[in-house]
């Protein structure tokens, strides 16, 4: 009987330690050296801009590129998307910082260039990008099975705890 609650509590225990928090996640408590990134891609001779690359992006930060940049053009300057990249979701923000304009979103999908089996036949946005433009590309949550562990078994321990309670209650 003893021994049964003694292991009822361990698993309340386990289970509470598989659910605890990322620290990453709250704001101000990650360990991670934040650094600026600007990037010079500007023509010397030409007119410039600058705009933001954020995201799931190998080279994430600001660039100062040519006027008339694509967003394909800019893609490709900052060493492409990585793995966990959402290319399916692709935004970019514009006159994010001008009050006489409304911002405007632009979503972009270039999923099947690198996930499908078959690219898409159908010509794709290539917006020319403007100065202050945002692009975002957010991630993809692929889970692995460490994951799916970590959400499995906080309730299955939970689960078995109740059971193991509910069986040591009804034998008395």
């Amino acid at each position: 009987m003893k021994f049964i609650a003694s292991a009822a509590v361990i698993l309340v225990f386990v289970s509470l330690t598989f659910s605890q928090v990322d620290s990453n996640l709250i704001l101000g408590l990650s360990q991670k050296n934040a650094t600026v990134s600007v990037f010079d891609l500007s023509d010397p001779t030409g007119v410039n801009m600058e705009v933001n690359l954020w995201g799931f992006i190998r080279y994430p930060g600001r660039y100062r590129v040519p006027v008339n940049t694509t967003f394909l053009d800019l893609i490709t300057f900052s060493g492409g998307p990585i793995e966990d990249s959402n290319l399916e979701d692709i935004r970019i923000l514009r006159d994010m910082n001008n009050p006489e304009k409304k911002p405007t979103v632009i979503k972009i999908n270039y999923e099947d260039l690198l996930w499908e089996d078959q690219v898409s036949t159908k010509t794709k946005p290539n917006p020319v990008l403007q100065p202050g433009d945002v692009v975002v590309v957010l991630r993809e949550k692929r889970y692995t099975f460490r994951d799916y562990l970590q959400i499995y078994v906080p309730i299955i321990t939970s689960i078995v705890s109740i059971a193991t309670l509910l069986i040591t209650i009804s034998r008395n």
